[in-house]
């Protein structure tokens, strides 16, 4: 007879899983932190690999790269050998965790290639076409900078401001000319 406990766990560690791979991380990130997430304290590795059937090295890798995130971490027991590991329990710090090391990188990216793309393109010979390419290159460009605002925004208070992301985006459609959006000769 199967325990309906570790039923629910090992479906919730799927679940998560799925969601952390959508995000571009390995499943097996969103399996042990479940784990580690839904357990009353914190668990060695070995328990980690039993309870989803992982190997030892595939848990101890995970368990480093769940660290190295900010999303787990290691806790001594007295009188114990072992190392124990325990997940972060506060979502919205390790959500800005993560944008903060991960997105905003992406963000400051996009935003400075595409101003390299509009000064390149502005280099061209004058022509009709080059002048739609530079200005939707800044239309892009406009995006990229409200989206970064919003990102630092969001990392700085460490949660979702949805008003002043409405804001931000009301503000962007006049700067994006969002009545434009139809394909220009």
């Amino acid at each position: 007879m199967s325990d309906p406990i570790h039923s629910a766990e090992l479906l919730a560690a799927d679940a998560i899983g799925d969601v952390i791979e959508h995000w571009g991380f390995r499943k097996a990130l969103g399996r042990v932190w479940t784990v580690l997430f839904l357990d009353t304290g914190p668990l060695p590795a070995a328990e980690i690999a039993e309870r989803l059937s992982m190997s030892a090295g595939a848990v101890s890798t995970t368990l480093a790269e769940l660290q190295r995130w900010g999303v787990a971490r290691r806790v001594w027991k007295p009188g114990e050998r072992r190392e124990y590991f325990e997940a972060e329990t506060d979502f919205w710090k390790m959500i800005s965790r993560v944008v903060s090391e991960r997105e905003r990188f992406l963000a400051e990216s996009v935003r400075s290639r595409l101003d390299q793309a509009a000064a390149e393109a502005e280099e061209a010979q004058k022509s009709p076409r080059r002048t739609h390419v530079v200005e939707r290159i800044r239309r892009l460009s406009a995006f990229a900078q409200v989206a970064e605002s919003v990102l630092e925004s969001f990392i700085r208070s460490q949660r979702a401001d949805f008003q002043k992301f409405g804001n931000l985006l009301s503000i962007a459609r006049g700067r994006l000319g969002a009545g434009s959006g139809g394909r220009s000769a």
